[in-house]
Order: structure tokens, then sequence, then C-alpha cells
């Protein structure tokens, strides 16, 4: 396959995909139309190792590089688009409201010269007239009446679903694609909402970080395909474990967090302990050739809001915690207020 990023351009993006085996999900497709297409500097510098086969692809890898560089110019677009469709919508209904508000006057105009007319004539011919006109003039308001009132009916449906959909995109653009769980941005978005609830509160607010031992090794070993159920399994662990309203997060590549608001330092323990039982005591399994993968562990680190926080502060005490799990055997949780016993010692 030609090495130069001029010759990978000139290939339609399903038939790259293709020569490099990789999975055509809507997400990858993007990232190889954005590739061909040459529309973004950085994005480009950031695929073409990929690309070329210097470096391995996989779904993790991918998934984050879309959400980097694609998630928020697709939201954009998505919303410039429902915009102006919503808009053309509302210039449709108000065309119809204004002709039934100069019908309306005709009608008016019709009843008022009618009512004159009949006090003034006594003839059935010109009787019949007069009800005549009055009958189309009603025919003419009441067929207005039920456009006018389709429309809105219609207007109500298109702007019902594209809402639904907008609605959906926002979830897509704050999620990781790999994990199903919420992704960096969502996570920085939410522990800052939350650190501000706490000072407001005066609530505790617990932050766990863990990490999956030896991923490295297991992405070595057995491929990236493998490396990406794994951490499946323990997204799917974290997310079945935690309360409504935690907030779990892939923080990045094989590291994930959990913001724990209205959650004391015991409580916190108590779920993420409960989490890392239950992801060592699962046998995992090779799902290509059913070959035995060994124990996954994860190591965690928890820390809690103070008042004189900034929310780098809390972030940096539970990676902290999670460093001195690694330093102590991996496979373990750590508090905070052991970071100070640990320095001491």
């Amino acid at each position: 396959m030609p090495k130069s990023a001029e010759n990978l351009k000139l290939k339609n993006p399903i038939e790259l995909m293709q020569s490099l085996k990789v999975n055509p999900s809507p997400r990858n497709y993007e990232l190889f139309y954005a590739y061909v297409q040459g529309v973004n500097e950085e994005l480009d510098k950031v695929l073409h190792p990929l690309i070329t086969g210097a470096d391995a692809w996989s779904d993790s890898v991918a998934d984050e590089i879309y959400t980097k560089y694609l998630a928020d110019d697709r939201l954009t677009k998505l919303l410039d688009e429902t915009t102006e469709e919503v808009g053309n919508e509302l210039k449709a209904a108000m065309a119809i409201l204004a002709q039934a508000g100069a019908d309306a006057a005709d009608y008016e105009k019709a009843l008022i010269g009618a009512g004159g007319n009949l006090k003034n004539t006594s003839d059935p011919r010109s009787i019949r007239e007069i009800v005549n006109h009055l009958v189309k003039a009603t025919e003419t308001m009441q067929n207005r009446s039920q456009t006018l009132e389709q429309k809105l009916i219609e207007t109500n449906q298109q702007v019902e679903a594209l809402k639904t959909n907008l609605d959906r995109v926002k979830i897509e653009a704050m999620t990781d694609a790999l994990s199903g769980l919420s992704n960096r941005k969502r996570f920085d978005e939410v522990l800052a909402d939350e650190t501000e609830k706490a000072l407001g509160s005066r609530k505790p607010l617990a932050l766990v970080l863990c990490d999956i031992d030896h991923f490295k090794r297991f992405n070595d070993t057995w491929g990236h395909q493998t490396g990406d159920q794994i951490i499946r399994f323990v997204s799917g662990t974290l997310k079945r474990n935690i309360k409504d309203e935690h907030v779990c997060a892939r923080y990045g590549g094989e590291e994930f967090a959990i913001i724990m608001p209205t959650t004391d330092m015991d409580t916190a323990v108590t779920v993420s302990e409960k989490i890392r039982v239950m992801i060592e005591s699962k046998k995992l399994v090779r799902k290509s050739t059913n070959e035995d993968l060994g124990r996954v562990t994860i190591s965690m680190g928890v820390a809690m809001f103070r008042e004189t926080d900034e929310v780098e502060d809390i972030i940096e005490r539970a990676d902290k915690s999670l460093y001195l799990s690694k330093q102590n055997g991996r496979n373990r949780l750590t508090r905070e207020d052991e970071l100070e016993t640990s320095a001491a010692a």
C-alpha cells in the first residue's frame, strides 16, 4: 500500500478502511472521510501513523481521536442545521397565521356587510346572494383554520423530532464510544458543576480514579481487540455498581473516574472496593479463541473535595492515591488520608 499521504488521500474512505481491515463503524468512517478530504491538518497528523501502519489501529484509539477532533464539529454542525430547520418550519407556520389573520379580517368585513345588506333588503334573490357569499366566506375560514391546525401539528412534530435527534447527538458527543461511559469532556463539566454544588450545600463529594493494572501487557500479548474487550468489561462493571447520581467516565486510555456527589469517604471506599473485588473475581476469556486471559485487576485512589480546593486539587489527590496503590503492589484501593502516612514513612 502506498505510504505517502498524497497517495493515501486519493483512496476512497471505504477502500482505505478495507485495506487496513478497520471496523467499518460510522465513527471510523467519519475519521477516514475527514482524512481523505484533508479538512483538518491536526487530525491528519494524528491519523497518518495509524493509516500508514506505523502505529496499531484500535477502536479505543480511534474513539479518543474522534472525541478530540470531530465530536465538537459534528455537534456544532447539527446545531446549525437544527436551528435552520426549526426556523424554516416556524416561518411557514407564521405565513399561514398571517394569511389566516387576513382571512379573518375579510370574514369580519363580510359579516358586517351582510348584516347591513340584510337590513336594507327584502328581495329573496338578494338575500340568497348574501347568504351564499357568507357560506363561501365561512368555508374559506374553515379551510384556512384546518390548514393552519394541520401545519401547526406538523411543525410541532418536526420540532419534537429535531429536539430528540439533538438530544441524542448531545449524549453521543458526551459519551465514550468504546466504553459507553461519559467521556473526558463530560467528566470535566460534571466535576466542575458538582464542586460548585458541594461548596453551596456543604455536602460531601468524593472522586475515585482507577486504572487497569498492566494494561499494556494485555495489549502487547493479546492485541488491541482484546484490550478493547477488557476496557468494555471494566466499564460495564463500574456502570452496574454505581448509584444513579454517580457519574462514571473514561478518564483516558485504561483509566476511569467516578464522581460521587453527597458521598462520604467511607461510602465511597465501600462502593469502590466492591467494584475492585468483582473485577478481580471475574475470569475472562478471549472471545475469538476462548483462551484464558488471566486475571484482570484495577488499582484505585479516593479523594474528598475540600472547601479550599480548586477542581485540579481533588483530581491531584485522587491521582496520587491511585499512584500509591500502584506503588504498593496494585490491585488495591488507597484513601487520600493514607498519603500523609506514606509520606511520613
